[in-house]
């Protein structure tokens, strides 16, 4: 046989195994695996197929597993069933709204925390390894959808830049500050593969620092603070865990040089971060003098003293989910009587505050237990990514009501049910 032929055939062989490493293996995980790539190739293309791979992981979990254990298993897991209360807290909102046709579509956005826990507790496949695959496969998605972001940016940059400079954004799938978030969380992921590819030395493990870094570039050049934050919090997580890991303080310190230093330099290099800089400096001063009228940050600071006062004089009741947006927009009337555009009146951009503000105390306790609690009780066993994603959400609930929003909940919702699963084939630290 020639030895040309003998070394294409290994080479071949070779290709196939690395792709297999990264497909699901056996029907359960097939399914499951689709349904999630169905997702996140919604977070960019369609909300329908949002839906359609939520549905279909619902489905999986309910019919293809053993429902006796499933219902025994989730009632078995506080951070399970605990998530069931952002879906309640909602429905008992019923009582003090008189909009019923809008609390019913916040109800609805929030119907998977009721049912996707359950289906998740019959799946028994999210090993590390498999997790690895739906995770590399959602980085995928988000850097190739990344790519044609930036190809169109690039292609209107004179433009793009101009309206940047008055307020404007990067034209993004869905909303900027969301899809901005997913590209965070991505670039993380990124990382976590890298860190946890079994042979990194002289291998394809560090082919996995080269779309993180493309990510880390694409983030900045998108105008969105919330994700600037986001990650940044995120890398001061990354940063206490690498050090605390590795115990190499010197190069940890060095870390932390950098990245103070990083957003001072892409200042100077990148004209979208500078021009929303210079934006988010200029539409403050004018929020002081009282101008808020087209000026997205002015808009966001009044929504947040709106939500404020509506807590002040509905502490313990709320005003009922279904009636917050005519309530906000009332308030707003009264405190901020210069404004001229209705659509410039928002409700409360702080998810604490748009929940409180709606539902009152009780409703505020019960979506803070039922986000710190999956937390609390996993930490033993949980990783510095998941630490990286709750800072993302917490940091994001101080400038949107994430959760009111089907991309939020989508994003929240599946991968923390991808965490819990995974944590529960992990011993926790010290057993």
């Amino acid at each position: 046989m020639p030895a040309d032929f003998t070394s294409k055939s290994i080479k071949h062989l070779q290709q196939k195994e690395i792709i297999k490493q990264w497909l699901p293996c056996g029907r359960d995980q097939w399914l499951i695996y689709g349904c999630c790539l169905t997702v996140f190739v919604g977070f960019s293309c369609s909300r329908a197929m949002m839906s359609i791979g939520l549905i279909g992981l619902m489905v999986t979990g309910l019919l293809f597993f053993d429902f006796r254990k499933t219902l025994f298993t989730f009632f078995r897991r506080p951070s399970y069933y605990i998530l069931s209360l952002y879906f309640f807290v909602i429905l008992f909102s019923y009582f003090n709204s008189e909009n019923k046709q809008l609390w019913l579509n916040f109800l609805r956005i929030k119907l998977p925390f009721l049912i996707l826990p359950i289906a998740f507790c019959g799946m028994d496949v999210f090993d590390k390894v498999f997790v690895r695959k739906v995770l590399f496969v959602f980085a995928l998605c988000m850097t190739i959808s990344a790519v044609f972001v930036m190809a169109n940016y690039l292609m209107h940059y004179q433009d793009i830049n101009y309206h940047i400079g008055g307020g404007g954004i990067i034209p993004t799938p869905f909303s900027h500050i969301r899809y901005s978030l997913l590209l965070v969380f991505a670039f993380f992921v990124w990382l976590w593969l890298f860190h946890t590819s079994p042979v990194r030395i002289l291998s394809a493990g560090y082919l996995f620092l080269l779309p993180a870094l493309f990510l880390v570039i694409v983030i900045h050049v998108l105008p969105s603070r919330s994700a600037w934050v986001a990650l940044y919090v995120g890398l001061i997580c990354y940063l206490v865990a690498y050090i605390h890991r590795q115990r190499q303080y010197f190069l940890g310190f060095a870390m932390i040089v950098l990245i103070c230093a990083m957003p001072f330099i892409l200042y100077r290099l990148v004209p979208s971060f500078n021009n929303k800089v210079g934006y988010t400096l200029y539409t403050w001063s004018q929020y002081r003098q009282g101008h808020v009228d087209d000026m997205s940050d002015a808009m966001r600071f009044s929504s947040w003293r709106v939500g404020a006062e509506i807590i002040r004089r509905n502490v313990w009741t709320g005003v009922g989910v279904g009636d917050l947006q005519q309530e906000s927009l009332n308030v707003s009337h009264e405190l901020f009587p210069n404004i001229q555009k209705d659509d410039d009146r928002k409700m409360p951009h702080n998810e604490f505050v748009w929940i409180w503000a709606a539902t009152g105390f009780f409703g505020f306790l019960a979506y803070s237990i039922a986000f710190l609690l999956p937390f609390a009780i996993t930490v033993r066993r949980a990783d510095w990514l998941f630490w990286v994603f709750h800072s993302l959400f917490f940091t994001s609930f101080m400038s949107e009501s994430s959760l009111e929003e089907q991309v939020g909940t989508a994003f929240y919702l599946l991968f923390l049910l991808i965490f819990l699963n995974y944590f529960n084939h992990q011993p926790a630290i010290g057993e």
